[in-house]
């Protein structure tokens, strides 16, 4: 039943493409409930004919309380579903019913771990493998970044290759909101790691308005619409161009975390409205929080991991971002590794291949910015960013590319820089989807110098990050011949390098360009 003088109506969708997501708008007329984002629930079971039903929740999408939106996203091409959308605030219940069909759709579906592979990615619709490719953009829904400047840098990561962005849904910026920047030229001090914002440039980083306030004095129980409708934006303009959003819930900088309180009502009311918001959307991903470990215990993240999971009705992919270590290896809710560790090119193989055995997906979010430093860690050139990429994928990981080139923190504003490393970066995915990726095995041992992929008898990948000569061990591999060709990992260009027989110790010859280069060997079928 309804209070009076207060009237509810449903705008419902009849039909919507498998994998797309049908939107359901609650229009509320003299609203009498004080605030919509506390006062009001919203559910909506939606059951296809034997399958389990799945339960969504709905969410305010106006300060006033006048709309509240649902939205579904059916997986189940050619069926009908019949759903109940059940309202309720104090004094107030209003349940409607219908029926949805889900149509044929060419979309290739969410992004999900590989059945098959569990180190690797598979589109769930397509069933396409998915080769990684991230990009680091903190403050991508800034303030300061209009929708046309959204658009600008996920161009930007199209033309450049990149399949997935990290982004922040909420945040301090990392100092104070007194800090500020002198450097005349591009508004950064010249000690950029320790001015404000990582040296981002003036009024270019900003808090993100999660919640109707302001710095310091946010309301925890009213959120800024207008800020998550942006948001909305920006996770469509990825959607349609094939872009996958993992939204980052919040930041450890400056205190945001202790201010709504570690598993209070207030922050499990923020990962609740952002599941209910963006989930249907099916691409998608879920980081708990950046570099959570500085402040929260793993017991935080089994807790608030198990919570999202239970929220998000489609299991969207789900981790945490922490340092190197990864305390959720064995944690049910945790698809995905993530890992920050930066060193020499052994060091990352190695740590890379420390978590080999867990059958779940490595991601080196993190791996070092590039800047203009001739050696491994944060603010390296792009020849270290190009040779720390290969040899992360070459142990069977993937990673995430963050530019500060000129001191300057594009990584944290959300803008394109000016790295050199992108334009290379493709080329190891555009080489790698060229492949089985998903079924090569980091096989170290066949090789006296460099690292190897193989599918033995069938594919051998060896990437030299120095050149130079090679030797391969083939004595376990079938009779037959590989054919050896050379790849720049700078340009993408391949050399012909002829014909080589197996079983035996085989040189693989003098590389045809100096500096790192990759050989692939494949099998040449038995003529007839």
């Amino acid at each position: 039943m309804a209070a009076a003088g207060t009237h509810l109506t449903l705008e419902a969708p009849a039909s919507v493409p498998c994998f797309d997501f049908g939107e359901f708008v609650i229009r509320v007329e003299n609203p009498n409930f004080a605030n919509p984002f506390t006062d009001v629930a919203i559910t909506g079971t939606f059951q296809a004919p034997r399958a389990v039903p799945v339960v969504t929740r709905g969410f305010a999408d106006s300060a006033d309380g006048t709309v509240f939106r649902l939205r579904f996203s059916p997986a189940l091409a050619g069926v009908d579903y019949r759903y109940q959308i059940r309202f309720s605030a104090p004094g107030l219940m209003k349940v409607f019913t219908g029926e949805l069909r889900c149509a044929a759709s060419s979309r290739p579906g969410p992004v999900i771990v590989a059945p098959w592979s569990p180190k690797h990615f598979v589109h769930a619709g397509s069933k396409k493998p998915f080769y990684h490719l991230g990009y680091t953009a903190y403050h991508l829904v800034d303030p300061s970044n209009d929708d046309a400047q959204i658009a600008a840098t996920l161009d930007y990561l199209v033309q450049h290759g990149f399949n997935k962005v990290r982004f922040l849904l909420s945040g301090y910026p990392k100092d104070t909101i007194h800090g500020t920047s002198a450097d005349i030229e591009h508004g950064v001090s010249a000690e950029a790691l320790r001015s404000a914002n990582y040296g981002a440039r003036p009024g270019e980083v900003n808090t993100l308005p999660a919640w109707q306030g302001s710095d310091h004095a946010f309301d925890f129980t009213r959120f800024d619409v207008a800020f998550w409708q942006r948001i909305d934006r920006a996770v469509l303009a990825m959607r349609e161009r094939g872009i996958v959003a993992t939204c980052i819930f919040t930041i450890e900088k400056q205190g945001l975390d202790r201010e709504y309180g570690w598993l209070t009502e207030n922050e499990y009311r923020l990962y609740r409205y952002a599941v209910a918001r963006l989930a249907a959307f099916d691409n998608v991903w879920w980081d708990l929080g950046n570099e959570h470990n500085e402040v929260r215990s793993p017991d935080w993240g089994d807790t608030m991991g198990a919570f999202v999971r239970r929220e998000d009705p489609y299991g969207r992919l789900a981790s945490a971002h922490g340092h190197a270590e990864f305390p959720y290896a064995r944690s049910s809710w945790a698809d995905y590794i993530i890992s920050q560790h930066y060193g020499t090119l052994d060091e990352l193989y190695w740590w890379t291949q420390r978590f080999h055995e867990v059958p779940k997906p490595f991601i080196n979010e993190e791996y070092g910015y590039e800047h203009d430093a001739d050696r491994p860690g944060h603010g390296m050139n792009a020849d270290w960013i190009r040779r720390s990429h290969w040899t992360i994928a070459m142990a069977g990981g993937y990673a995430t590319y963050g530019d500060r080139t000129g001191g300057i923190a594009w990584f944290y504003m959300g803008e394109p820089g000016n790295g050199i490393a992108p334009a290379q970066l493709k080329h190891l995915r555009t080489f790698f989807e060229a492949l089985p990726f998903h079924e090569l095995e980091p096989r170290q041992q066949i090789t006296t110098r460099g690292y190897c992929l193989s599918k033995p008898g069938s594919v051998y990948v060896v990437y030299l990050p120095d050149g130079g000569e090679t030797e391969l061990n083939l004595w376990s591999a079938p009779v037959g011949s590989l054919q050896l060709s050379w790849f720049d990992p700078r340009t993408g260009r391949t050399i012909a390098g002829g014909e080589i027989q197996t079983r035996g110790r085989r040189t693989l010859g003098t590389p045809p360009i100096p500096g790192d280069i990759v050989a692939l060997l494949t099998r040449i079928p038995p003529r007839p």
